[in-house]
């Protein structure tokens, strides 16, 4: 073992003691959020990363802490002046002071964080995104739909609870000129990671039934500036630029278009102005239908005035016309109902005479078929009762013969030939189990009964 060798302790002592010589004690540090989480006390955990430019790989990796009296600081004053939460992909600038801990290692102590800074970095981001679409072609994408002429059955992407949500149904339902409105919620994370992937599920189930909608409506209303960085991805502008129906927006903010809202069709501020530009859109329409129908009225009144004269000698003309031809119609009337009748009266006689013929016939042919059918009916007859008689006299001996074995069954018959029939309880015995010594028994015989008392039984 090297005498000069070191503990791991007085290693890491002499690291903490170089950086504390070899820094300054706070400077401000550019870098982007890689991972971010609040524990149940209040402290911050970050992970801060830098990457290449051109390569998007990360070249520097840190941790470092914001400790909860210092983020119940920053947070609220980042947030209010950036719209925007911390989060991943978020870039940031802030002052640090460099800790070398001997157990933890390396981290930074974040002191401070300076918003502009973001703004600044947030609205790089989006004009990057806003040149991308617009350098694929896809920015006017949706903007170019055309709004169904009548646009009644509405998609709508939305949370369930929001109240945004409940106005826009609520306004829609209950509009003075009592248009009715089909409305089918999709429902949505409207705030935080989540969003993105949430709406573009949602456009993905609207999807299978676009055949059915008109348009597609996202709404969400209130919340703060910070909840709406998610609608200024790339992905869910993409989507709905490449989208089949017009998409509306009322994200209910006014300061600032998000990406979402300029690729949109038709960008409103609050899902109740989404709801009255609906409303408005059928009243148009209904105008639209007024306004030709009233122009249909005076267009046809005037053609219709220009061609009454012609009409009015149109209907003399006619007139006259079928004065004549109702004159010379009714003469070939006349004459045909002259041939009619003559004709009628020549083919009623002769048919007469035919049918007088037919008669005749028909009444020889019947004679003859009723004598053939009385010939053949009465020998049938003779045969069914020869028949009828031999069946009648053989029953009557079988039955002569039943009779005789039944008297031969008869018990009087039985008890003649000096048999009797003992009882007990005036049920005839076969054995004597069901008896005992001192029971009556009665025997029948042929003429006349005995009563008898047990004095002893043999099995």
């Amino acid at each position: 073992m090297q005498a000069d060798a070191l503990s791991l302790l007085e290693l890491n002592t002499r690291i903490k003691d170089a950086i504390k010589a070899g820094t300054e004690k706070t400077c401000w540090v550019i870098g982007e959020i890689s991972e971010i989480k609040v524990n149940y006390s209040g402290h911050c955990y970050l992970e801060l990363v830098q990457k290449d430019q051109e390569s998007d790989q990360i070249i520097a990796r840190n941790r470092a802490t914001i400790w909860a009296a210092t983020f119940r600081l920053v947070k609220p004053y980042f947030e209010t002046t950036t719209g925007q939460s911390l989060v991943n992909g978020l870039g940031i600038l802030v002052k640090v002071s460099v800790e070398f801990h001997e157990v933890y290692g390396l981290s930074l102590n974040i002191l401070d964080i300076e918003p502009t800074y973001t703004v600044g970095e947030l609205a790089v981001r989006k004009q990057k995104i806003i040149d991308r679409l617009t350098q694929e072609g896809v920015i006017e994408m949706n903007r170019e739909l055309e709004l169904p002429f009548l646009c009644r059955k509405i998609a709508v992407i939305s949370s369930e609870t929001a109240a945004g949500y409940g106005d826009f149904i609520h306004q829609l339902q209950h509009n003075v000129a009592g248009y009715k409105f089909y409305c089918m919620l999709f429902s949505a994370v409207m705030q935080g990671d989540e969003t993105e992937k949430s709406i573009i599920k949602a456009l993905d189930r609207i999807y299978d039934y676009e055949k059915f909608f008109d348009a597609v409506v996202i709404i969400r209303g209130g919340g703060s500036q910070a909840d709406l960085s998610c609608f200024n991805s790339y992905w869910l502008a993409y989507h709905i630029t490449q989208f089949p129906l017009p998409v509306l927006t009322g994200i209910g903010h006014e300061q600032d278009d998000s990406v979402v809202d300029i690729v949109a069709h038709t960008r409103l501020k609050t899902p109740t102005a989404v709801a009255e530009f609906l409303i408005n859109n059928l009243n148009r329409v209904e105008e639209l239908l007024d306004e030709v129908a009233n122009r249909i009225a005076v267009e046809a009144g005037l053609f219709l005035e220009s061609r009454n004269d012609e009409l009015i000698l149109t209907i003399k003309n006619i007139q006259l016309s079928l004065k004549d031809n109702l004159n010379t119609i009714q003469s070939e009337l006349v004459h045909c109902n002259n041939n009619l009748i003559n004709r009628t009266r020549k083919i009623v006689h002769s048919k007469r005479l035919d049918l007088h013929r037919r008669e005749v016939i028909v009444g020889m042919m019947a004679h003859k078929q009723i004598a053939d059918r009385i010939m053949v009916i009465e020998s049938y007859a003779h045969l069914i009762h020869r028949e009828l008689t031999y069946c009648f006299n053989k029953t009557k001996h079988e039955l002569i013969s039943v009779v005789g074995r039944i008297r031969l069954l008869n018990p009087q018959h039985v008890l003649k030939r000096g048999y009797s029939i003992t009882f007990s309880n005036n049920k005839s015995l076969k054995d004597v189990d069901s008896l005992i010594e001192g029971d009556t028994i009665e025997t029948l015989l042929y003429k006349g009964k005995i009563r008898s008392t047990i004095k002893k039984l043999t099995s």
